[in-house]
C-alpha cells in the first residue's frame, strides 16, 4: 500500500466531492475543519511546533509551515488517541471570535460545533480506508456530543412587522436592505442562500419565482410574495446604476455597497468583486434587529428563517410537508422542531383549562 500523505489526499478528496457536486462552501467547511484537526496531529508527530508557537508565526511562514507538514504527515501513522485529543483541543481552545471579549467566551465550543467537526474528520477518513489508501480507519469510533434540543428563536408576529417596515432606515442603500430583510422573513432564506442568490435565478418578469440552492446542494423553487416582488422592483434599477457606475458585473442578486478584494488562498490580492458576502447580509440584519430592539443572544439572521417558519406554521399557512419544502429541509424531522409549543404558550394554556381555577373555601 503507498503512503497517503495528508496534503495531496485531501485535495484529492474535495476534487470527488466537487465532481459529486457538493458545494463550494462546504468544500470549504470541510478543508478548514480538517486542516485545522491535522494541524493539532502533526504537532503530535512533531512536524510542526506547538499550537501557540504556530500562531505567533507572521501569516506566509505559518502557512509554509503547515502545508510542508501536511505533505509530510502519512494518514496512516494517525491513530484514534491522536484524533481525539485533536478535537479536545478544539473544544477547549479559547474561540478567536472572542478574542476582544473574552470574558463572554463560553467554556467550550457548542456540541453542534464539535459534532461538525467530528462528522467532517470520520467521513474523510472513512474514504481514506474505504478507498484502500490507509489500512484501518482511526476515526470510525469517534463519537460526536449529543446536540442540546434547543426551540428555535424567532421575533414576534409585531417585531417581524416592525422589522419589515423599518428594514430601509437609517440605511445609505435602503432599496437592498429591504430586499434582504424581506427574503429572510417572507421566503425563509437561509443567510447563504441570500448572499449566493442568482440574477438567473429570479424567474419571471415580474418575478414569480425564485429558484434557490440550498444545502447539499439542492434546489427548490419558491413563489414570490408581494412584499418580496415590491422590493425587487425597487432594488434592481439602484443594482443596475451602481454596476454602471463601478464598470463591474455581478452575478449575486445581492451586491455589496463597495467593491473588496478577490484573494487566492495565499492571501495574495487577485481582483475586486461587489458580489455579495454572508457578512454582508449579516450586518444589515443585525443593524435591523437592533434598531427594533431584537438583537439578544441566539437572535440573529437565521432567526428570520425562524420567523417566516413558525408565523407561516402558527397562523395555517402551510401545511408541514409544504413547510418542509419551503424551508429545502432533507428530513421532516427537521422541520418538526416548529410544531413544538413554546413555553409561555403551555402556561397560558394552564389559566384557561377549566379545573384550573381556584377551590372555593369550604364551609
Amino acid at each position: 500500500m503507498a503512503t497517503a500523505n495528508y496534503g495531496p489526499t485531501l485535495e484529492r478528496w474535495l476534487q470527488r466531492l466537487a465532481n459529486a457536486g457538493r458545494s463550494s462552501r462546504t468544500l470549504a467547511a470541510y478543508r478548514s475543519d480538517l486542516d485545522d484537526t491535522m494541524a493539532t496531529v502533526a504537532g503530535l508527530h512533531r512536524l510542526v511546533p506547538d499550537r501557540r508557537t504556530l500562531e505567533r508565526l507572521p501569516p506566509d511562514d505559518r502557512e509554509r509551515t503547515l502545508l510542508g507538514a501536511f505533505d509530510e504527515l502519512d494518514l496512516s501513522a494517525v491513530t484514534f488517541d491522536e484524533l481525539d485529543e485533536a478535537i479536545a483541543e478544539f473544544r477547549t481552545r479559547p474561540d478567536p471570535r472572542f478574542r476582544t471579549n473574552p470574558q463572554r467566551a463560553p467554556e467550550e465550543r457548542a456540541p453542534a460545533t464539535v459534532a461538525r467537526r467530528t462528522a467532517a474528520i470520520r467521513t474523510f477518513f472513512a474514504w481514506c480506508y474505504a478507498t484502500d489508501r490507509i489500512p484501518a480507519d482511526p476515526a470510525a469510533k469517534l463519537e460526536a456530543p449529543k446536540r442540546r434540543k434547543r426551540m428555535p428563536k424567532a421575533l414576534t408576529q409585531d417585531m417581524a412587522s416592525d422589522a419589515l417596515e423599518q428594514s430601509g432606515q437609517g440605511s445609505r442603500w435602503p432599496e437592498r436592505d429591504e430586499l434582504i430583510i424581506a427574503l429572510a422573513l417572507a421566503c425563509g432564506l437561509r443567510l447563504e442562500e441570500i448572499a449566493t442568490l442568482r440574477l438567473d435565478q429570479v424567474q419571471g418578469d415580474p418575478p414569480d419565482a425564485l429558484i434557490v440552492r440550498g444545502k447539499g446542494d439542492k434546489e427548490r423553487r419558491l413563489g414570490v410574495p408581494p412584499v418580496v416582488r415590491e422590493a425587487l422592483a425597487a432594488y434592481l434599477p439602484t443594482r443596475a446604476d451602481r454596476l454602471d457606475t463601478l464598470r463591474l458585473e455581478a452575478r449575486t442578486v445581492v451586491i455589496s455597497s463597495r467593491p473588496r478584494p478577490i484573494k487566492n488562498r495565499a492571501g495574495d490580492a487577485i481582483g475586486v468583486t461587489v458580489e455579495s458576502s454572508r457578512e454582508t447580509v449579516a450586518y444589515v440584519v443585525d443593524r435591523l434587529l437592533r434598531r427594533v430592539g431584537a438583537r439578544q443572544a441566539q437572535i440573529r439572521v437565521h432567526a428570520l428563517r425562524h420567523t417566516f417558519a413558525t408565523l407561516g406554521l402558527r397562523e395555517g399557512a402551510f401545511s408541514l410537508r409544504q413547510l418542509q419544502v419551503a424551508l429545502g429541509h432533507a428530513s421532516l424531522a427537521t422541520t418538526q422542531i416548529y410544531t413544538e409549543v413554546a413555553d409561555e404558550e403551555i402556561a397560558a394554556a394552564m389559566q384557561l383549562h377549566p379545573l384550573s381555577g381556584s377551590r372555593s373555601p369550604r364551609l
